[in-house]
């Protein structure tokens, strides 16, 4: 009886202690269960990544934009442009500026709102049923809408690649995949010291750069692993660096001097830029090549390839410092877009579609529009419609096929989803 009475007692003790640690997830704001009460959503991170998602939408539509120049000009590898060439330069000097900020901050996003990863990570006893759970139902969140998506992606990229190249992302894909990665090697580095765990994966970061990436029928890169170490740093800042006192700090601050601040910033990251590109002579196509992190660096010699190490560097600085200025940009109060940024991968998985597919049917049926009527297009009225959208109310009826709702063995309910579903 006495031992019974222990073991009782011992159970209840890991219960609570598992609520404790599931504490900040009362925080997270997540998109797979929008049921979620609302007063448990931090306004805050939902606004910023409303923000951030629209910069997303912004940043492809910018893309197609250029790309069409560039085939327009019939632009070479680092050449200037040859039409509309002052109305060009500040279109890319733009699309740097949104590459910059974009992914960079989404993803430390990801990192602070799976903090308690970590925090599960260094428990002991108690936390390793939690673990399990975690990782079952991210693996089923994450990874059902990531095969269901990547299907379709190679249907579109590849169709008649064959086999089925499933582990090249095709797209926005890869952040998918990331996530999922970056989350398990939270289990695995969850036990060493923040500082350990920043400077092992600043040095994979920054060292991945020296070898070769795999590459797939569909010429993409295998698992996108470049991109997957480089984001890597981004996201343990978020997860070990950014600390709750610090947005409160940042929240409290009076919003008028912060926005300034963050402005000024912002045009500081676009002026940067532009005196490197046009006052410097740097090329953009390399310029854009290192902001996207997917290939290793340039290998003509060993020099070189520490070069573009001290690039790599300089550019962790650069869009860090950019990163700060977009978040003194982010308004804490709840209002229209708070709940728009509940949905996020709604947009995320969906907008590359819409985007590249009114850029292909404007070839189609009006082939030579206007430069001047493809740059408003990429530059306004396709970003609000396309990010709006995709964030609003309606989308939810995409569930089953955003969020996939996969068969599993393994025995877990949708509590446990809830606690564990991806932020994306």
């Amino acid at each position: 009886m006495r031992a019974r009475g222990a073991n009782q007692r011992r159970r209840r003790a890991m219960t609570t202690e598992m609520k404790d640690l599931d504490a900040p997830l009362a925080s997270e704001t997540t998109v797979t269960f929008a049921s979620r009460a609302q007063e448990t959503r931090d306004a805050f991170l939902d606004n910023a990544k409303y923000a951030l998602m629209m910069i997303v939408v912004w940043n492809h539509a910018m893309q197609e934009f250029l790309r069409y120049v560039d085939d327009f000009e019939n632009r070479q590898w680092c050449e200037e442009d040859s039409v509309n060439i002052e109305t060009h330069k500040q279109a890319r000097v733009f699309y740097l500026t949104l590459a910059t900020v974009g992914m960079p901050a989404f993803t430390c996003v990801s990192g602070y709102v799976s903090k308690s990863w970590l925090n599960a990570a260094r428990e002991d006893e108690a936390s390793a049923e939690n673990l399990l759970r975690r990782v079952r139902a991210t693996t089923k969140s994450l990874m059902g809408t990531y095969a269901l998506w990547q299907f379709i992606g190679m249907l579109v990229v590849s169709p008649t690649t064959a086999p089925a190249q499933w582990w090249a992302p095709v797209g926005p894909m890869w952040y998918l995949l990331a996530l999922f990665f970056w989350r398990m090697s939270v289990l695995v580095l969850g036990g060493l010291k923040d500082v350990v765990i920043l400077a092992f994966t600043l040095f994979m970061g920054l060292f991945v750069g020296f070898t070769e990436t795999a590459v797939s029928k569909n010429d993409l890169a295998v698992f996108d692993l470049q991109r997957v170490f480089v984001y890597a740093v981004y996201f343990y800042i978020g997860c070990c660096v950014m600390k709750p006192q610090h947005l409160k700090k940042l929240k409290q601050m009076d919003y008028g001097k912060r926005a300034l601040l963050g402005v000024i910033i912002l045009i500081g990251v676009a002026i940067t830029w532009y005196v490197s590109l046009y006052a410097f002579g740097a090329c953009f196509d390399e310029a854009q090549w290192s902001v996207w992190s997917t290939r290793p660096y340039n290998s003509g010699s060993i020099g070189d390839m520490f070069i573009g190490m001290a690039q790599r560097i300089g550019l962790y600085a650069f869009t860090l410092v950019a990163v700060a200025g977009f978040f003194a940009l982010v308004p804490s109060e709840k209002s229209i877009i708070t709940d728009m940024g509940s949905r996020t991968l709604y947009c995320y998985v969906l907008h590359i579609y819409l985007v590249r597919g009114f850029s292909k049917f404007l070839n189609l049926v009006w082939d030579d529009a206007p430069l001047s009527l493809r740059l408003i297009c990429a530059a306004l009225i396709l970003p609000l419609i396309v990010g709006n959208a995709l964030m609003s109310r309606w989308v939810l009826l995409l569930k089953p096929i955003v969020e996939p709702n996969l068969p599993t063995s393994s025995r877990i309910d949708a509590a446990d989803a809830a606690r564990a579903a991806d932020t994306a």
